[in-house]
């Protein structure tokens, strides 16, 4: 609706106030011409946002609705509020400035801008990218990411899991902070997530609690369920897709197939619309190939490889252009790989996705060791060299892509290629999911039960134990038996023996005549 927004009191941001709305961020609506906002407050304060068209004097206002972070969380602000702002003119720049509502009091966060979509979609597209920062060692990231949203280039940030280290850690204290600390960039442009294994927060009674309270993303209601956190949107020329990879690493796995049959029916529809949104982007945080050393679910273990077995199938088959994850703490850039199979050393019209690793944006675990060969699929590994980087995206055309990997320190590029593309869909000939048929990858993949494996494993490594046991007591029974066979063999050859039946005759004969 449109109206006059109450006056509103600014806040000095050298005074900290409970009331002020604080932690403001953004992100994408349900539709191009919305974009929900996001503050904290203390428990007993209400609100609302005022916004309008950059230099007009009319105010539409939007009240918020609330939630709550768990108890457990006794030092943050636990008040999260949420609302939509709505019938926002396309390509325009908005303004908007959120009030906080305390009895009779009315505080301002102060007058925030941001840039709606163009109309249509051909036109250049842009995005920052990473994973894996923390609110005290992304420090030294924070400044050179608010620099490059102030140029107002970009159109969203994709943060691709492991926020904060971690939002409930320090009883909520630590996510306060990096919502405060990313602020200035989250209050600019779209913040876009996916969940990472830091937001599983598995030590609360409340699995995701924070980050499902924390953020809103598209098409998904609020706060977030557990098990719908998958989402997509369009943007520009790209369809973005964001997965949980953690569905394959919590204890319910009904979550699997819920989420693969939702990518599958999204990815059709993308593909019927692969005129208007040429490229498909799909993010997710724990990688399917890497190259590190320490073991982790990319390095290929068969039994950690869930997010591979669920997914590569699928993605290959639907045509996904490129996969950005993150969670190794380093950076690396695959060569187009399905299967463990390099399909080509070459990035013109490529037969199978491209893998992007960027988890190096700063946390305190420091980076993940790479090995000093690695996987066949790997075209640029780095792993000292990228602590504190972070991506850019460029999506000029239908038949281009350009990514840059940032290094915070002087400001240079690690690494940089361009993706060409004409022949965008599935990498597969005649996929379809109707009829006799119907392709494997339209049929999710059975999924491993994890607290299932977790009972097996230890129940085998029980019956491992008692096996050895009972082995080694029927052995030690054996070698037993057998030793005093053996002396009671000696005994009876003894008494058998013509010699020393005769000793024994011979001195029993003496003995009786000493007796005579």
């Amino acid at each position: 609706m449109t109206t006059e927004a109450p006056e509103a009191k600014a806040a000095d941001p050298s005074v900290f106030v409970p009331d002020v709305p604080d932690q403001i961020h953004l992100s994408f609506g349900d539709t191009p011409g919305e974009m929900v906002v996001m503050w904290s407050t203390s428990d007993d304060t209400d609100g609302y946002v005022a916004y309008w068209e950059f230099g007009q004097d009319s105010r539409n206002v939007a009240n918020s609705t609330t939630a709550m972070l768990g108890d457990e969380n006794v030092r943050a602000k636990r008040k999260l509020h949420r609302a939509v702002m709505k019938n926002l003119t396309r390509g325009t720049q908005h303004a908007y400035s959120v009030i906080s509502m305390n009895c009779c009091n009315l505080t301002s966060s102060g007058v925030f801008n941001f840039t709606t979509m163009p109309d249509g979609h051909d036109w250049p597209t842009r995005f920052l990218v990473y994973g894996d920062m923390g609110s005290r060692a992304g420090v030294p990231t924070f400044p050179l990411l608010e620099e490059e949203v102030g140029t107002g280039l970009y159109h969203a940030v994709w943060h691709v899991g492991d926020l904060a280290y971690d939002l409930h850690s320090g009883e909520g204290a630590v996510g306060d902070d990096f919502m405060r600390k990313i602020e200035k960039i989250a209050a600019q442009i779209p913040y876009m997530t996916s969940p990472g294994n830091h937001e599983i927060a598995v030590e609360t009674t409340n699995d995701f609690g924070n980050y499902r309270t924390r953020f809103s993303m598209p098409n998904i209601m609020w706060p977030m369920p557990i098990n719908k956190l998958w989402y997509s949107y369009n943007v520009g020329l790209a369809h973005v897709i964001s997965y949980s990879t953690e569905v394959y690493f919590t204890y319910n796995q009904d979550y699997v197939c819920d989420q693969y049959y939702w990518l599958l029916d999204d990815l059709i529809q993308a593909n019927k619309n692969r005129a208007e949104r040429p490229w498909v982007i799909a993010m997710g945080h724990r990688p399917m190939y890497c190259s590190n050393n320490n073991g982790d679910y990319c390095t290929g273990g068969w039994i950690n490889r869930f997010v591979k077995y669920g997914l590569d199938d699928l993605f290959y088959a639907q045509g996904v252009d490129v996969i950005i994850e993150a969670h190794e703490h380093s950076y690396e850039r695959l060569w187009p790989v399905y299967d463990g199979i390099v399909t080509e050393k070459s990035y013109k019209n490529p037969r199978a996705p491209v893998h992007i690793i960027s988890g190096a944006a700063g946390c305190q675990e420091g980076i993940d060791k790479m090995k000093v060969k690695g996987g066949v699929w790997s075209a640029f590994k780095a792993d000292s060299r990228s602590n504190h980087t972070y991506g850019r995206i460029l999506i000029p055309n239908a038949t281009h892509f350009l990514f840059e990997q940032i290094s915070v320190k002087d400001k240079y590029i690690l690494d940089s290629f361009w993706l060409h593309q004409k022949n965008h869909g599935s990498f597969e000939h005649n996929v379809t999911c109707e009829g006799d048929s119907r392709h494997p990858s339209c049929s999710c993949p059975p999924p491993f039960h994890f607290e299932t494996i977790m009972i097996i494993c230890a129940t085998s490594l029980l019956i491992v134990i008692v096996s050895i046991i009972f082995l080694c007591t029927i052995f030690i029974h054996h070698k037993c038996r057998g030793r005093r066979n053996h002396h009671l063999r000696e005994s009876e050859q003894k008494l058998l023996d013509p010699e020393n039946t005769a000793e024994n005759s011979d001195d029993d004969s003496f003995n009786k005549f000493l007796g005579d």
